[in-house]
């Protein structure tokens, strides 16, 4: 006779303290959504922060999960969130650094044409490069530029009062003796809508001893995107008057 039990059970040895339960990492899972959000750093440089907190992020889960013995998961989210964020934010840097690198050899293009304008008494050319390209009277206007001012008072009086500055009076009386030389970019401002630059100029000109000295110019220029035109519409044009600059490398310390 079969002395084996009606219900016969088989035990897990197995205590409940040996069994090892898992769960998600909090910190890989918020590095992955910061990670992500680290994208719209192209849209508005604001969002860097972002990237940031991404990059900490999956650094802490990364450290958390591998000293937690097996008890947290998330690495693929931890390391999803550091790549997304590094690849954004990189791309970000590389981009902006390339695209300020043009705009600031764009405006060195466009103040040296002011600098040969005024070099040359081109006083017509040396004004209209206070406004856009679109607004700007052509060399070929010259004549008619004139006449205009001398029919209207106030820019009558405005073409003296530009003569009459002295950085003006210095360069063109110098004329293609003095040696422009581009020294420094002070700032270098870009929006949706415009790119600004500010820059220092080297003047070297002879003296009368046959040796040579130098002054510096601060100038600055601003690029507008005329609202519902393309991007080649957009045009240089002088902001303020330029004016002499004494580097602070220059200056006498008291």
């Amino acid at each position: 006779m079969n002395s084996d039990p009606i219900f016969k059970t088989t035990w897990n040895d197995a205590s409940e303290g040996d069994t090892l339960y898992t769960r998600p990492s909090v910190p890989a899972v918020l590095a992955a959504f910061f990670g992500l959000g680290t994208f719209f750093v192209y849209f508005a440089p604001g969002f860097f922060f972002l990237g940031v907190i991404a990059i900490l992020l999956s650094l802490f889960a990364l450290w958390t999960i591998r000293n937690a013995e097996g008890a947290l998961t998330g690495t693929a989210f931890a390391h999803f969130g550091l790549g997304s964020a590094v690849v954004a934010l990189v791309s970000v840097v590389v981009f902006w650094s390339a695209y300020q690198y043009g705009v600031r050899r764009e405006a060195d293009q466009f103040f040296r044409l002011w600098f040969a304008a005024v070099q040359q008494g081109d006083i017509p050319q040396a004004k209209e490069y206070q406004k856009i390209y679109s607004h700007r009277a052509k060399a070929s206007q010259a004549e008619e530029w004139w006449k205009a001012q001398y029919e209207e008072k106030f820019a009558h009086r405005g073409v003296h009062l530009y003569v009459e500055d002295k950085l003006i009076r210095i360069l063109m009386a110098f004329g293609g003796q003095a040696k422009i030389s581009y020294y420094k970019t002070l700032s270098i401002a870009s929006e949706r809508d415009f790119d600004e630059v500010v820059s220092i100029y080297a003047v070297t000109f002879p003296t009368e001893s046959g040796g040579m000295e130098t002054f510096f110019i601060r100038i600055g220029g601003k690029r507008i995107y005329p609202s519902g035109m393309d991007f080649k519409s957009a045009g240089w044009r002088l902001e303020g008057m330029p004016a002499f600059y004494l580097p602070d490398e220059f200056k006498k310390k008291e």
